[in-house]
């Protein structure tokens, strides 16, 4: 058998068992610093080209293959930890100033009772961002953080209205260890809104059954993504593209869902879902339910699991 058939066969095989085996919570290692080793794959590689016994070669290669399968599953797991660390949401953080530091700053947008339509493109790097709860404008924000500063751009015509939230600058700052980059949401009931959010390395919790949400786009990095979706209209299409991420999204308990992948080396958990194709899901209730949810995921070295919101 050829070297490179034995070493890519080896790493597929080996970061299948690692993500199995993740999935039943099976592997309890100190990963932070075994992604550290990489460059033995390079003296092992190397190796395999200086060694002309195909015996010695092919469990060099083998050896090779499972060293990075190691490496890249260490990598995905010490990022997803080091989010959850680090970005933790805490509502009381807003009431607390460390050494003066902290700069809370709240930003309203007011509700014309003739918005039927709204859109919100949330731009921001790496930090703790929450949406969970309404408010009487259409749409408010409360973010605290070490000098960062968000713009908002509104432009309204007639019955639609969009806003922009950018933060002016995506760079990594931290205070007592911990970034403090955090922004809490609110959004007004009435209209139905196309939802964007352009995120970093981050933790993201997004409850958005309270509201009319027609389309849904989240791209991110490294991040945690807790998702709540809407039944509240008849269908509403939702997109997630993420890198190294745990993403758990929760269907609402009587809506039909759809879901369409593109992800690769990544856990995948769909509670209730039955498999149409290598890439294809759909709810047993989808062709009957009133209201129908497609959801696209597109993910790479990534933990996805799909509930209903009788699990949230």
């Amino acid at each position: 058998m050829k070297t490179k058939h034995l070493f890519w066969g080896t790493l597929f095989i080996s970061i299948g068992i690692l993500v199995l085996l993740n999935n039943f919570n099976s592997i309890d290692l100190d990963w932070s610093n075994l992604w550290k080793f990489w460059p033995v794959v390079l003296v092992l590689w190397g190796a395999t080209i200086i060694v002309k016994d195909k015996f010695f070669k092919g469990m060099l290669a083998g050896l090779s293959g499972l060293i990075l399968a190691l490496v890249i599953f260490a990598s995905f797991k010490t990022t997803v930890n080091v989010i959850s660390d680090n970005f933790d949401w805490n509502d009381s953080d807003f009431n607390v100033s460390i050494d003066g530091s902290d700069v809370v700053k709240n930003y309203n947008e007011p509700f014309n009772p003739m918005i039927k339509k709204a859109s919100l493109d949330f731009d921001a790097g790496a930090g703790s961002f929450l949406l969970n709860s309404t408010t009487d404008d259409l749409f408010s924000a409360t973010t605290n953080d070490v000098n960062y500063n968000y713009n908002i751009v509104k432009n309204e015509n007639d019955s639609t209205v969009s806003l922009i939230m950018d933060m002016e600058e995506h760079h990594f700052r931290f205070s007592h260890g911990k970034l403090k980059n955090k922004v809490k949401m609110e959004l007004n009931v009435n209209p139905v809104w196309d939802l964007e959010f352009n995120i970093g390395a981050a933790s993201a919790e997004f409850d958005l059954s309270k509201f009319k949400t027609k389309n849904v786009d989240i791209e991110m990095g490294a991040a945690s993504l807790k998702l709540k979706l809407s039944d509240l209209l008849e269908e509403s299409k939702v997109k997630i593209s993420g890198g190294a991420s745990a993403i758990h999204i929760y269907i609402p308990d009587d809506a039909g869902c759809d879901i369409k992948t593109d992800i690769s080396l990544s856990s995948k958990n769909f509670k209730g879902f039955n498999k149409i194709s290598s890439d294809h899901y759909r709810t047993d209730n989808f062709n009957s339910a009133k209201s129908k949810i497609y959801l696209n995921l597109e993910a790479g070295v990534s933990s996805i699991t799909v509930k209903r919101t009788s699990d949230w």
